[in-house]
């Protein structure tokens, strides 16, 4: 509760008159609106893992504000964990994580952040040292004021940072993309949700999936040794995770 406060106390510190003047500062370079399936025609070929977590609408502005370049992007999904689901699987290297009582990751290019059920993404291409100070003040025109965290299932026992410790899958695509490892495992398996800490915070990576039904939950301990299940429950399964995360999420210093 904490930390939701912390994250809604910097937004109410901004004094209105200074709020319309930042306004005023952002000039709309081009904006373009995305809904469903329309996202094909915004992305090359990453569109069906957005839509596995039911991305229903994007908004895309490029911004210019006090001198300097953005690209934003407001992507509205169905909940807040599925909003941190997309979010989690595209922050790596953070210069700066939850430290301001949000969800949030700075890099060198990019600030990323949950707010609610939206998940949003600020690219600042010069990566200069203006570009990212001002970020944060140019984000907080665009987030709700009243912002729900993703309920996090108290079994996972994790401590803040989320970011780059705890990711959440919707299916095969997005559980593959948390590990790679998961997309034999679950194959053929008809799941809710996964989500998966990585061994930075447990020393060895966990999942927890919530199957669609018992004879799931029964078909994944199959593929598993007996002492990878960790626990298990009318409607889900705590397992190991012995594969570590890819290296490939560490490749680029955008968040995508």
């Amino acid at each position: 509760m904490k930390e939701k406060i912390g994250c809604l106390i910097a937004f109410f510190l901004i004094p209105l008159f200074i709020y319309a003047q930042q306004i005023k500062d952002v000039e709309v370079k081009r904006e373009r609106v995305f809904t469903g399936e329309g996202l094909y025609g915004y992305m090359n070929g990453g569109a069906d893992l957005y839509l596995e977590y039911g991305v229903y609408k994007l908004t895309a502005r490029d911004l210019i504000y006090k001198g300097e370049e953005y690209m934003l992007e407001i992507y509205e999904l169905p909940s807040p964990e599925d909003a941190f689901g997309i979010y989690s699987l595209h922050v790596f290297k953070c210069m700066r994580a939850d430290t301001l009582g949000c969800i949030d990751c700075l890099s060198t290019y990019q600030l990323q952040r949950v707010s609610g059920n939206k998940y949003i993404s600020l690219v600042f291409p010069t990566g200069s040292a203006v570009a990212r100070n001002e970020a944060d003040s140019l984000l907080r025109l665009f987030v709700s004021e009243n912002e729900e965290k993703p309920a996090i299932p108290d079994i996972l026992d994790i401590k803040e940072p989320l970011s780059g410790n705890l990711k959440f899958a919707r299916g095969k695509l997005s559980a593959s993309n948390v590990q790679s490892s998961l997309f034999n495992l679950l194959d053929g398996v008809k799941i809710k949700a996964l989500w998966h800490l990585s061994g930075k915070a447990t020393r060895e990576n966990r999942a927890l999936i919530y199957p669609e039904d018992k004879v799931n939950i029964k078909l994944i301990k199959s593929r598993i040794p007996d002492e990878d299940v960790l626990m298990t429950g009318e409607n889900y399964i705590f397992i190991k995770c012995r594969e570590e995360e890819s290296p490939t999420q560490n490749s680029s210093p955008f968040g995508f």
